[in-house]
């Protein structure tokens, strides 16, 4: 058993974390709340088009009703921004819950690109994203310094999830702190 904690998986389209955040929950016994799965409820119901960052907000939002009930969470979602990522840690501050981001990417392109044209459809009647949309979100995707064990889906997932599991074990009451390029000028 762990303490109560918000544990993330992020990364981009494909990086496997969805893959290894269905891992931890079925070990865990935990809730995971999906970011595509809410953002389907949404477009299906015309509530908001399938590409807003809404159902951030919704799994968020999630996240805090059950750490308010000493349930630790799962959040699966690419997490691009900074934003999202300061609120969910900001979220588990307020719980006193213990926060572990986990960010997945794969270390070769052209491995990366054959396994998202063979993607699992996690979420019925969603769309996964192309190739084209990773190099797209390439462009805006912000670093996570040190704030998420860094994982590598070239690495079998069963390996990863052993590293992952020993991280939320660890895992601390701590705050996203976002990533500050250095000013050129002060080189």
């Amino acid at each position: 058993m762990i303490d109560t904690t918000l544990i993330l998986f992020a990364g981009m389209p494909g990086s496997g974390k969805t893959t290894l955040a269905r891992m931890v929950s079925r070990e865990l016994r935990l809730p995971i709340f999906s970011k595509d799965r809410a953002q389907r409820i949404l477009r299906d119901h015309h509530l908001a088009a399938e590409n807003t960052g809404d159902g951030y907000y919704i799994i968020l939002d999630m996240a805090d009703e059950q750490l308010g009930l000493g349930v630790s969470v799962i959040l699966d979602a690419t997490f691009p921004l900074d934003h999202f990522r300061t609120v969910a840690s900001e979220i588990a501050a307020r719980h006193q819950a213990k926060f572990c981001a986990v960010y997945c990417h794969c270390s070769d392109d052209e491995v990366w690109r054959k396994r998202m044209e063979q993607r699992v459809q996690y979420v019925p009647g969603w769309r996964p994203v192309g190739w084209d949309d990773v190099q797209r979100m390439r462009s805006y995707y912000q670093p996570w310094a040190n704030n998420a064990l860094v994982v590598d889906s070239m690495v079998p997932p069963e390996e990863n999830f052993t590293q992952v599991l020993a991280q939320i074990r660890n895992a601390t009451q701590q705050q996203y702190v976002p990533y500050q390029p250095k000013d050129r000028r002060d080189t």
